[in-house]
């Protein structure tokens, strides 16, 4: 059995890091690649480039006419610094952790299901053997305690368990769900009607747990303190985050600003 470093280096080298899908709001072909993928001298990581380019068609000013009209149209299918991000990968079997640099048009959600398909779809298109990989946001369970202290009412958890990626431990959730052969375990918890659920106790801090390795996802929604309002949490749009320097259109230099804060973040886990 090939480690997760063997897995992702078969798939870089495939050049097969590639889907096509359709932009939901404009109807247009988005192109996806994961590229430029590569193993650092350690060992340890990998670096790359995710992004996805449109179909368009620019007006070049035509200085001469000192006109728009008689400008020329250039077809186009390209990314722009709002559609590529770079992003590190700790190759380590017991961490395999991802760093990215978010866009406008790439947020952490977007950037997970984007690079999750490009390596599924490789899988598929190399003849491989048959695994599907997810890339899971991770959400510090400060940041949910600290939402908690915020909207303490809390009426509604679901909490959904998923599947490790291929080689990963799995405790009792994981293991009744490998005897099933399913991939998800969904529970949801709905206090009665004007009540909530007792976040306090020792049940409810236990079904938080895993947020923080991307194995679960959580739903909460609460009560708002004052009003007849309501407060959602959604752990698929709170990944966890530190600012690194703009880099612009400089990939090569995105990619070590990534690799070097995905290796701080490492370090500092328990």
């Amino acid at each position: 059995m090939r480690s997760f470093a063997e897995d992702l280096s078969v798939l870089a080298d495939s050049h097969l890091t590639q889907f096509t899908q359709r932009d939901p709001q404009s109807g247009s072909a988005r192109t996806w690649t994961a590229a430029d993928m590569s193993v650092q001298p350690d060992g340890d990581f990998m670096t790359g480039v995710l992004g996805f380019s449109t179909p368009d068609q620019q007006k070049i000013f035509d200085h001469q006419a000192w006109s728009w009209v008689k400008g020329q149209t250039v077809d186009l299918d390209a990314a722009t610094r709002r559609t590529v991000a770079p992003f590190a990968v700790d190759l380590r079997d017991g961490n395999r952790w991802v760093g990215f640099a978010p866009t406008a048009s790439l947020r952490p959600a977007t950037f997970a299901a984007g690079l999750e398909q490009a390596l599924n779809r490789a899988v598929v298109a190399a003849g491989l053997i048959p695994t599907e990989w997810e890339v899971d946001l991770v959400t510090a369970r400060a940041e949910i305690d600290e939402w908690l202290l915020a909207h303490p009412l809390v009426y509604f958890l679901r909490r959904t368990v998923k599947m490790p990626n291929p080689g990963r431990d799995v405790d009792d959730d994981r293991a009744e769900m490998r005897a099933l052969a399913a991939r998800r375990k969904t529970e949801e918890f709905s206090a009665g009607r004007n009540n909530i659920l007792d976040i306090n106790s020792e049940e409810f801090r236990q079904k938080l747990d895993g947020t923080q390795t991307g194995d679960l996802e959580l739903q909460m929604v609460a009560h708002d303190a004052e009003g007849p309002g309501r407060s959602k949490f959604n752990s698929r749009n709170a990944a966890d985050e530190s600012l690194i320097d703009e880099f612009g259109l400089d990939l090569m230099l995105g990619m070590e600003l990534v690799l070097s804060a995905l290796q701080l973040y490492v370090r500092a886990r328990p």
